[in-house]
């Protein structure tokens, strides 16, 4: 039986943060894509080509801008994670687990 009476909280910071710009980057890549491909049926998009280039490439950036602002909220959760965690693994004497 193995106890984990600590985390590292740099680890879990970086991952939280790694964890939800992922995320957020892979669903707005998937909802710009689409507002790409059917952007032009839009009520307030003109159909010409450069008020849709316009689009695109801004809707592009705010993907890159949200998943960095979700990146600290990530950052932030982890953090609290871990804290939450070692305070309380020191509290009871950490978690128990079998390990084969």
């Amino acid at each position: 039986m193995k106890t984990i009476k600590s985390v590292n909280v740099g680890s879990f910071v970086l991952y939280g943060a790694v964890l939800a710009a992922f995320w957020v980057f892979v669903y707005g890549l998937y909802y710009w894509l689409l507002g790409w491909i059917f952007g032009a049926q839009s009520w307030f998009i003109d159909m010409n080509l450069g008020n849709l280039t316009v689009y695109t490439f801004y809707a592009f950036g705010l993907v890159f801008l949200k998943a960095l602002l979700a990146a600290v909220g990530g950052a932030l959760s982890g953090l609290v994670v871990a804290v939450v965690y070692n305070f309380v693994a020191g509290a009871m004497g950490g978690l128990k687990l079998n390990v084969e």
